[in-house]
């Protein structure tokens, strides 16, 4: 039986080039949008990831940190649930469904979910490796993406936050990546920042009371005779 041949060294340092090359399929996971800041008590924050790539995700894989910049820690740690996200589609993740468009999963507290920064982070994890954070209103050493002192969620305009633009884009660099925007949970990113109206969940219309069934029935009733026949 023929002895194998050893691989030469360009072999072993093709093969080795290939194996760094590959990406991990899971890391198209990003942190999309967040709002952390509203005008008075904060009740409709939110953090949306979006799946850039091209195959579905399972969430249960990730865990979401939000990141005190005093002291480098997290203050509050979500292990996603079990969720098949589509490929180019969003999770959202929020404190209050009742006051939010599109949330997929409502966590506690309610209110002043996320910390409202100088500095603060938002870090995303597949198991035990960091894949994507976002540093805002500073730097915080582990959790910046080059640098996030530009970021702010202006706490006077409900209706804007901080968005990748464009929607998805990932240069891992904080201040590039991100802009101040009109939000849009669950949907593409907008790019507006003003004479917009953020979105509300929709207001049913309330049924007719009884009243006016009663007061529309009287008036068909007292239209003259000929007005009826005409229309029979």
């Amino acid at each position: 039986m023929p002895i194998p041949k050893r691989p030469t060294i360009f072999q072993r340092l093709l093969f080795a080039v290939c194996l760094t090359s590959i990406s991990p399929v899971n890391a198209t996971l990003v942190i999309n949008e967040v709002d952390y800041d509203q005008p008075g008590s904060d009740q409709a924050e939110f953090i949306e990831l979006f799946n850039t790539g091209g195959t579905t995700l399972n969430l249960d894989d990730y865990t979401l940190q939000l990141v005190n910049g005093t002291n480098s820690a997290p203050y509050r740690t979500y292990d996603l649930p079990t969720f098949t996200l589509d490929a180019n589609a969003y999770f959202v993740l929020c404190g209050n469904a009742g006051n939010l468009l599109n949330c997929n999963w409502d966590v506690s507290p309610d209110s002043n979910l996320i910390q409202n920064g100088a500095p603060d982070a938002i870090a995303l994890f597949l198991g035990n490796t960091l894949i994507d954070s976002l540093s805002y209103e500073g730097d915080i050493a582990g959790y910046t993406e080059v640098s996030g002192s530009n970021l702010v969620d202006p706490s006077n305009a409900a209706f804007l936050g901080l968005s990748r633009s464009p929607d998805g884009a990932d240069t891992n660099n904080n201040d590039l990546d991100f802009d101040q925007a009109c939000i849009t949970p669950g949907m593409r990113n907008s790019t507006q920042t003003n004479s917009y109206s953020a979105p509300v969940n929709p207001v049913a219309l309330p049924e007719p009371s009884s009243w006016l069934i009663m007061m529309i029935g009287l008036v068909g009733m007292l239209l003259p005779k000929r007005f009826r026949d005409k229309e029979m």
